[in-house]
């Protein structure tokens, strides 16, 4: 057994004046397990278990209507004939992949997965808040989350960083070397896995053995079974938009595409970063500026997704600081997944001709292109 495998019990990093945490914010491993236990109307499942030992759920939500293809996204792509992967029938449901907890210190999407799950198993969440309109376009939908991806992340991270200072926020996220100084950006990512070693505190960021799964992407060397699970996931399921949910110290915002996104995705993801940007700006939720079409991510489990299924694989940042109360993170985290949702019902998140094709979705993109 390595040095990489030998500690996974790590304390949680004591962070002081934290703000007191809701009964109805569920993040701890025990309260998403626990969650999970009282699905009935979705389909819980487990899809990997973590270094650590911990389970990474699943909950699903509407009828499976996938069926195998006779071939893989990667080479069906390049036949001309996307029925070759995407074997969906007209008038099925377009597969919605909600990913949450990657960067486990970020719980915000922990929290609302599983505020979303209680909507769809009673008509309330857990603030006992009715949120129909959501509901009916969930319905709508073959609706499939993962409230916490990194479960040994979030097992060392507290519950919130509501309170924290921006040195807490980077200690509890990116680790603390021996010496006690943050491990901090960038040095976070020039670790492939982090020395556990060198290290006081992996941070939330990483699993038990000290990856990042948000970069666990490199086709030829996948080293977490979360991102294993989540990949296999979203190619058997033939998902049409993958929304990644993460956290920063800012309002809500949608990320550029991949650098190695389709042209359609490009364009795409655009429309969503204003989109979402509007919805948020009527509710009163206090936005991030929309990011121009310019900026774009790196590789990442966007990229991977993208490329095990075709599907629209953006990346969604919302508040994770006491500016923004925890009332405002959930409906920051509603009003996003209903603005796509809606957005979903007028047009295909990912129509896979036009996407093999490298075309761009309908209108004049002269003066961004």
């Amino acid at each position: 057994m390595t040095q990489q495998h030998l500690k996974h019990d790590y304390p949680q990093l004591p962070v002081d004046q934290l703000q007191p945490t809701p009964d109805w914010w569920q993040v701890r491993v025990d309260q998403i397990s626990a969650a999970m236990a009282r699905v009935k109307t979705g389909q819980a499942a487990t899809i990997a278990t973590s270094a650590a030992g911990h389970p990474i759920w699943s909950v699903a939500y509407g009828k499976p209507q996938t069926r195998p293809g006779q071939a893989s996204w990667a080479i069906g792509s390049n036949s001309g004939d996307p029925s070759t992967y995407k074997t969906s029938a007209e008038g099925d449901p377009q597969v919605v992949v909600l990913v949450g907890g990657v960067h486990a210190a970020e719980p915000e999407a922990t929290a609302g997965i599983i505020n979303l799950s209680a909507l769809l198993e009673t008509g309330h969440d857990l603030r006992g808040t009715p949120r129909p309109q959501l509901v009916e376009l969930a319905q709508k939908y073959r609706l499939i989350m993962l409230p916490c991806v990194n479960m040994d992340g979030r097992a060392v991270s507290p519950d919130h960083l509501r309170g924290a200072t921006m040195d807490e926020f980077r200690l509890v996220s990116q680790g603390v070397w021996n010496d006690g100084t943050p491990v901090g950006y960038p040095a976070c990512k020039k670790w492939w896995p982090l020395p556990l070693e060198k290290v006081a505190h992996p941070g939330g960021y990483h699993t038990a053995d000290g990856y990042n799964i948000m970069h666990d992407a490199n086709p030829a060397d996948i080293r977490t079974a979360e991102a294993r699970a989540l990949l296999n996931l979203v190619a058997q399921e033939q998902a049409d938009l993958v929304l990644h949910m993460h956290s920063h110290a800012a309002g809500g915002v949608i990320l550029g595409a991949p650098l190695m996104a389709y042209p359609f995705h490009v364009v795409r993801t655009h429309q969503y970063k204003q989109r979402v940007h509007d919805a948020l700006e009527r509710a009163g939720l206090r936005p991030a500026a929309a990011h121009p079409f310019e900026q774009r991510t790196g590789i990442g489990l966007g990229a991977a997704c993208m490329m095990a299924s075709g599907a629209l694989s953006p990346i969604f940042e919302q508040s994770a600081v006491d500016d923004w109360s925890f009332d405002e993170s959930l409906e920051t985290f509603y009003v996003t997944v209903e603005t796509f949702l809606e957005y979903g019902l007028r047009e295909p998140f990912s129509p896979r001709r036009p996407v093999m094709r490298g075309d761009l979705p309908e209108g004049d993109w002269s003066s961004v292109l």
